[in-house]
């Protein structure tokens, strides 16, 4: 099954927004499935930072949803997709053919309004996946953020209201875990510790977007670390 995430990255210090799909990271590379093709969209109304602009937005998810319909057919899986510098990429792997230009003039004659290249080449090592597409551990960390904030948007949390955010840190030392605990207390968070487990659960009452999220997280682990400490993640209840 499927387990698209999403982050954000930069590519010749401009920024790209990526999307791909982990799930098929455990069988990668798949000898059946050695080619790579990139099919690359050119937006017709990218925002000041070569973003995808809101009306753009459904005109790419429509195309992507009629690509996806012509080329799983032959044999390829859509692997990920890029946004950024003014276009729209995206990545499949599948066996060579000859058959997947046509495919793809045939969803791309319906979007003359866009200019679009297909490119394929020869990737058994699924380097463009492994080495481009799928994220490092900061990258891993934001998207992981990124699916936790997509939950509780679909469970319809209202992300503005104020609501205590849960940190929990552990240790493999106790007197690193008290100095840890004493410094968050000072910082105005509520401190519980789990000896058991030994864990120390900060919380602190604020709102939730994904650059705030960010930033407490990258704060605290760095903190975290300073400590001898390992970051475990964040959590908090819906608010409606």
């Amino acid at each position: 099954m499927a387990d698209w995430s999403s982050y954000f990255a930069r590519v010749e210090g401009e920024p790209i927004s990526v999307a791909v799909d982990l799930e098929l990271r455990d069988g990668a590379p798949r000898p059946d499935q050695p080619e790579a093709y990139t099919i690359a969209v050119t937006l017709r109304e990218p925002d000041s930072h070569g973003m995808t602009g809101a009306n753009e937005y459904r005109v790419l998810q429509r195309i992507e949803e009629e690509l996806a319909s012509a080329l799983e057919p032959a044999g390829l899986v859509e692997a990920g997709r890029v946004t950024g510098r003014g276009m729209r990429t995206f990545h499949y792997y599948g066996p060579q053919s000859d058959d997947v230009a046509a495919r793809v003039a045939d969803v791309m004659t319906k979007h003359q309004e866009y200019t679009y290249s297909l490119l394929a080449a020869s990737d058994p090592l699924w380097a463009v996946y492994t080495n481009y597409l799928y994220p490092d551990a900061q990258q891993m960390a934001f998207a992981n953020d990124m699916k936790a904030l997509q939950v509780l948007i679909d469970a319809g949390d209202d992300l503005e209201k104020r609501r205590p955010i849960e940190h929990t840190v552990t240790f493999g030392d106790r007197e690193q875990l008290d100095g840890f605990a004493r410094v968050m207390a000072d910082k105005g968070y509520r401190v519980a510790i789990d000896a058991g487990e030994r864990a120390v659960r900060c919380a602190k009452l604020d709102t939730v977007d994904p650059f705030k999220i960010t930033e407490m997280r990258v704060a605290l682990t760095t903190l975290a670390e300073e400590f001898g400490g390992d970051y475990s993640g964040w959590s908090t209840a819906v608010q409606s």
